[in-house]
């Protein structure tokens, strides 16, 4: 079963540069290995593909149960040269987070939410 990321997780995105980074926020305790297991840098490319020109970085903050997504843009790709609509790329959060992710062990309930492993 695969649910929207939002489902599980919040996000937030920045820029330095042509870096954007996004943090990924587990909603609960318990999404939080699923969100190590499925935000990948091959997921990130895959969804941000018009945006993403480099190397994906995925780091673990396991204290916050939150992922730093560092992604590298295009050269040209700054606050102050692109010429996307979101120059900040404060949008590619909410992108990332509309891409639907397989839950291991089918904690989808009968609508299609995610369901905790205790069941609530």
């Amino acid at each position: 079963m695969s649910v929207p990321l939002r489902e599980i997780a919040h996000a937030r995105a920045g820029d330095k540069g042509n870096l954007n980074t996004i943090a990924v926020i587990a909603r609960e305790e318990h999404w939080y290995p699923v969100l190590c297991e499925v935000v990948t840098p091959d997921l990130v490319r895959e969804v941000l593909a018009d945006r993403v020109r480099g190397p994906v970085e995925v780091h673990r903050v396991d204290g916050l149960r939150a992922l730093i997504v560092v992604c590298a843009r295009a050269w040209d790709d700054t606050v102050t040269t692109s010429v996307h609509l979101d120059t900040h790329g404060k949008t590619l959060a909410g992108r990332l987070l509309g891409a639907r992710v397989a839950l291991p062990g089918g904690r989808a309930g009968s609508e299609g939410r995610p369901v905790s492993p205790s069941g609530r």
